[in-house]
């Protein structure tokens, strides 16, 4: 595969990088970008998002900490609690949450994924003798009980919905495994584990439930409890970590063979020259592309995160994403839009842009790779190159202020790096 960047870094190089170009998505409030994503694309709206981003951002900054024990990175987590809690509103949801559908709150499993990295920030800062910021406990207080309580709990499912509707028979099992990740870890801090086991205990019986146990996708976790159709291998990979926890503190076997068997489906989806495929079936032909960067990432991270890492697999997948990276210090997005495999040379522009909530999945991925990096922060590079919009020729620029896309000078895409609107969007 060609890579968008002539000199591929080794991975503390790219860190370093990396870490200069998330520091242009970072402004008041947040991280900011575009997004392009398994759903759909949001480049209108390029404002601080309260997405899985800050995931990533979080258990990177922890990682780094824990390697380097430079204080800086425990300011970037308080920092970061502060950021969410201005975004909070009173029902216990945040503002554009959404990713891919921004700007919209509720997102799902975003918000429980970003609360459990909280409370597991939260918990580091303590034993690296910090405060959690004031209002963080309050926050997180807040989402459990307005938001998932009052509002997800569905009393006749005995799990979690993603929407208000008490009576909707639908589940996504991504998102109870966030949220079973949530509820352990603030039962911890708040000394109420009682009270949230029959959440969890209900919200676990569904994950059993809902997993394939035999054909195409044995071992899968629909997006959907009914679709048993259609398995994301990075969305089922984000019930690993529950998994592991619940066969860990509850010692019932059952939660171990679940994770066995999904890890076995998340690692037969991953490409041998890199990548994760995108959607797999039961009655037709998988949809390997496109193959998401941060969606890579993010399943090695939970494969990692519920101890079945295998560092071969960690080899082959870093390379192909080092191979990525652009001048800038950011990440493409995908390889494989509109075309599939091989990737097309100029690549689509979905391939080629780069997104935060995707990036920070990398970051916290070579983060851990590389805990122990030294490097000095670099500056963002810049960035011009031929992108296809359409089938079309344009050009895509990139420096520390700003990204477009233009054709004939003409522009098509423009956002001013901090704003939260692109100026143009005419993709």
């Amino acid at each position: 595969m060609k890579s968008s960047n002539p000199t591929v870094m080794p991975e503390a190089g790219a860190l370093a990088a990396l870490e200069g170009w998330l520091e242009t998505q970072h402004g008041a409030g947040g991280f900011y970008g575009p997004s392009v994503g398994l759903r759909g694309v949001s480049m209108a709206w390029c404002g601080p998002s309260h997405d899985w981003r800050w995931e990533g951002l979080l258990d990177g900054w922890i990682a780094l900490h824990r390697g380097t024990r430079n204080p800086a990175y425990l300011d970037r987590i308080e920092r970061a609690c502060r950021d969410l809690q201005s975004a909070q509103l009173a029902d216990g949801s945040f503002r554009n949450s959404s990713f891919d559908l921004n700007p919209l709150e509720g997102g799902m499993p975003h918000e429980p994924a970003v609360m459990a990295a909280v409370l597991r920030a939260g918990r580091y800062l303590r034993e690296a003798g910090r405060a959690w910021p004031e209002g963080s406990a309050s926050m997180v207080e807040r989402f459990v009980e307005e938001r998932l309580i009052k509002a997800l709990w569905n009393k006749t499912l005995r799990t979690f919905n993603n929407w208000l509707q008490s009576d909707f028979e639908v589940y996504s099992p991504p998102a109870v495994a966030a949220i079973v990740e949530t509820l352990f870890e603030y039962g911890g801090l708040a000394g109420t584990t009682e009270r949230w086991a029959p959440y969890i205990a209900g919200a676990a019986e569904s994950l059993l439930k809902s997993q394939f146990r035999d054909g195409p996708l044995a071992g899968a976790m629909p997006v959907t409890s009914t679709d048993r159709g259609t398995a994301s291998p990075y969305q089922a990979s984000r019930c690993l970590p529950a998994l592991a926890l619940l066969h860990r503190v509850t010692g019932d076997r059952r939660f171990g063979e679940c994770g066995e068997a999904l890890a076995g489906f998340v690692n037969g989806a991953f490409q041998d020259d890199g990548g994760i495929a995108c959607a797999m079936f039961a009655g037709r032909p998988h949809r390997v592309t496109p193959l998401f960067t941060g969606a890579t990432a993010g399943a090695l991270l939970a494969l990692n995160r519920s101890g079945r890492r295998d560092e071969a697999r960690w080899q082959r997948q870093i390379g192909w994403l080092l191979a990525l990276q652009s001048e800038s210090g950011g990440f493409d997005t995908a390889v494989g839009f509109g075309t599939g495999l091989p990737p097309r040379d100029p690549p689509d522009w979905r391939d080629a842009i780069p997104v935060c909530g995707w990036t920070a999945h990398v970051f916290a991925l070579l983060a851990n790779r590389t805990a122990t990096n030294t490097s000095q922060r670099r500056e963002a590079g810049k960035v011009s190159r031929e992108v296809l919009v359409r089938g079309r020729p344009a050009e895509m620029t990139e420096d520390a202020d700003s990204l477009a896309i233009r054709r004939r000078g003409e522009p098509l895409f423009v956002w001013r790096k901090r704003t939260s609107w692109a100026d143009v969007d005419l993709l």
